[in-house]
């Protein structure tokens, strides 16, 4: 019988598949459903245990959402890790008193504790008719089968949970350091006396602090999520233009789609490195001048971004193999995408072909 003595180990329990009278597992509900079609019953629940209460997560084929554990067929039957069968429940002495299901006209009884690896019972997989019967050794087996495999999607629900809770520590952790390294690279800039040496700090630094804004976001958002890719890049032109020269005016043109947190990071750095590169060579000593990014579906999965500037442009057909260029060759690759340049006058101008 379940009572207040393993309450601790049911309320652990519960706290570590983060399970709770409101939890959404409605992707359960089919198992529950195809439990009272293979045992050929008309009624099916699949509960958690609470303190004092049994709480019916998903259930069919019965309105009771929850009972007092006191009520509970299973809270007075259930006692290890196997399986509970009452053919008749009118002919139990156990549950004789119990008046809670009588509502649905229960008869027949047939139970699977849900347990930690320790034996302590939580929740259950149950079944139930209106008429008394039993169970064959293929419906009991599939019944275990079943049980089963709801917790393994607990266990799934767990890994993921403790995952994520992993991971937003770490992008705590790399935002931190970022911050640092940010910080003592703009004071060693201060320091050097070398205006070239000055210049690439200056580089590096705006190159930290994009990536821990990248970062910042990407972590608000979620890496496996869809982004809208025009607010997104909005908000790394904002960063582009309050850290460029105030001579040069930084444009987004985004048509609004959505695509995946880690290919809009890619694209956020594409834009940023070309904005920096074009600071740096197509505008120098303080020539005026514009950097255009543009984004176009160009049909259904298909999207194309522009980075474009109007300044002194390049005299080959393709760029060099500075640092820059290498950074959005690998972040254009990381998207899949077939990356062009162009060489048309004034400036100069990359494409990234890719899909979404």
């Amino acid at each position: 019988m379940l009572n207040q003595d393993n309450q601790r180990a049911r309320r652990a329990a519960l706290r570590s598949y983060s399970l709770a009278r409101d939890s959404d597992v409605s992707a359960l509900h089919e198992i529950v459903e195809l439990a009272a079609r293979i045992c050929d019953v008309s009624m099916g629940f699949l509960s958690i245990i609470e303190d004092e209460t049994q709480v019916f997560l998903v259930r069919t084929g019965i309105d009771l959402p929850e009972l007092p554990l006191s009520e509970s067929i299973c809270g007075t039957v259930l006692t290890g890790g196997g399986m509970v069968i009452i053919s008749d429940l009118s002919d139990d002495d156990r549950i004789s008193h119990l008046r809670a299901y009588d509502a649905c006209g229960a008869r027949f009884y047939a139970s699977v504790p849900l347990t930690t690896q320790q034996g302590r019972i939580f929740g259950t997989l149950t079944v139930l008719d209106r008429t008394p019967g039993t169970l064959t050794d293929l419906q009991q087996e599939t019944l275990a089968v079943l049980s089963r495999q709801v917790m393994a999607h607990f266990d799934l629900r767990r890994t993921i949970r403790r995952g994520e809770v992993m991971r937003r520590e770490v992008d705590h952790r790399v935002k931190n350091s970022l911050q640092s390294v940010s910080s003592l690279t703009r004071l060693q800039s201060r320091r050097v006396q070398s205006a070239e040496a000055r210049d690439a700090l200056e580089v590096v630094s705006r190159r930290i602090d994009t990536i821990a804004a990248l970062n910042s976001e990407l972590y608000r958002i979620g890496i496996d999520r869809k982004v809208g890719l025009k607010t997104f890049l909005g908000s790394v032109v904002d960063l582009i233009r309050a850290s460029g020269p105030e001579t040069v005016h930084v444009s987004l043109d985004m048509d609004d789609v959505n695509i995946s947190a880690s290919h809009a990071g890619s694209l956020a750095i594409v834009v940023n490195e070309f904005a920096t590169n074009s600071f740096k060579h197509a505008f120098p000593d303080g020539q005026t001048g514009r950097v255009d990014i543009v984004g176009r579906q160009e049909r259904p999965g298909h999207f194309r971004l522009i980075c474009r500037d109007d300044g002194a442009g390049l005299t080959r057909e393709e760029p060099g193999v500075g640092l820059g260029m290498a950074i959005i060759e690998s972040a254009a690759d990381s998207v899949g995408g077939d990356i062009t340049w162009r060489t048309a006058p004034p400036g100069y101008a990359l494409e990234i072909d890719f899909g979404i």
